[in-house]
């Protein structure tokens, strides 16, 4: 098969660099699209270039260049390039924590698809019931390929403390910074980031130093980070690479994860970190009205991604937070002391699918078995 990789943003990496690596070793033919890039696709080019190599060209002809599949990550990518191009040219969606049905949730559909994959059974049909059996059946559960590099060679704990120079006995801390939600209106964000933030890392610092730990600060670009964040964390890293993701192989070096509620609770919980999530505001508040139902069912509620063991949540907006961010640190390091890692991974599976390393290869059986 000949398959093109169409890439508007650089963070799709973390899912198309599996799925490009499964094609190549099975003998197809691949090339990178990098599309003209919307208001968070910055810079995707150079990533591409780096992390994939091959071929990389421009979507101009690209329904006349002979491809049998045109793969994108989420249904909202590249929608004009993809009405313009089929019915010729064949296009597959791969999910990215579960957008593909949030989408659909807010009232898209698959038609224009030849193939849209989602992670797990349990979310499709959770959502396929709250709109009464209206979408769902035609969406594929395939696993998430990002999580398919926790198996690469390189991904153990030894190798990813010498690639980010982390000391091997040194007790490492992986804080998420603060994002900014769209549902919270603007004055609210502002006060959060000038209080609040700020009195949680400064209490994470006291944390550290109590217990001769490393801070190391998590971050993304759209995050806008203070400038006093450099003063509190021994580092702050951003987003390096996504295939390998710099996230992963973070949370692969790190005793800890504590960080504002998200959902890298997929990839912690994958690992089989201990962690805590923080909640700046109430999650139903920040949350889009149509993730939400989601979001709560395998987030918020029992058997959850922030759920115990080993994985706590502390609202910040609650008086007394600062001394349950002690309690819950503590509880879910007892967690991993008594071997929960195992269900933690067994809930990111319920949102992610299996965690076998073989989703990429699950996508590719799919796109052979319909060519």
């Amino acid at each position: 098969m000949k398959i093109a990789f169409v890439c508007p943003r650089s963070n799709h990496l973390k899912i198309l660099g599996p799925v490009w690596a499964e094609a190549r070793q099975r003998g197809h033919q691949v090339e990178a699209v990098v599309v003209p890039a919307d208001h968070k696709g910055a810079g995707a080019m150079a990533f591409v270039q780096a992390e994939l190599g091959g071929p990389i060209r421009s979507p101009i002809g690209l329904e006349a260049a002979g491809f049998d599949w045109a793969v994108v990550v989420g249904m909202r990518t590249a929608p004009d390039l993809r009405a313009r191009t089929r019915p010729r040219l064949r296009w597959a969606a791969l999910d990215h924590a579960q957008d593909n049905l949030t989408y659909l949730l807010e009232g898209a559909s698959t038609a224009g698809w030849d193939l849209v994959t989602t992670l797990a059974e349990e979310p499709r049909a959770f959502a396929e019931g709250e709109t009464g059996g209206y979408f769902g059946h035609d969406l594929v559960p395939i696993g998430y390929p990002e999580l398919d590099q926790l198996a690469l060679p390189h991904m153990t704990r030894d190798a990813c403390r010498a690639k980010w120079n982390l000391p091997a006995g040194k007790l490492v801390v992986v804080f998420g910074t603060l994002a900014r939600p769209q549902m919270v209106g603007r004055f609210r964000r502002w006060w959060v980031g000038q209080t609040q933030y700020w009195a949680v890392v400064r209490a994470l610092r006291r944390w550290c130093d109590a217990h001769n730990a490393l801070l190391v600060a998590k971050t993304r670009l759209k995050h806008g980070d203070p400038a006093w964040l450099t003063r509190y964390c021994d580092r702050v890293i951003g987003d390096q690479s996504f295939y390998p993701f710099t996230t992963l192989e973070l949370l692969r070096a790190a005793d800890l994860y504590v960080g504002y509620a998200s959902a890298l609770a997929i990839e912690a919980s994958a690992v089989g970190l201990p962690q805590v999530h923080l909640h700046a505001w109430p999650p139903w508040r920040s949350e889009w009205p149509w993730a939400w139902p989601l979001k709560k069912r395998f987030f918020w509620e029992a058997g959850g991604l922030w759920m115990p063991p080993g994985s706590e949540q502390v609202g910040c907006w609650q008086p007394g937070w600062q001394d349950m961010l002690d309690f819950r640190i503590r509880l879910a390091r007892q967690a991993i002391g008594r071997g929960d890692a195992i269900l933690m991974r067994a809930r990111a599976e319920r949102w992610a699918g299996p965690l076998d390393g073989k989703a990429s290869a699950r996508f590719l059986d799919l796109l052979e078995q319909r060519c």
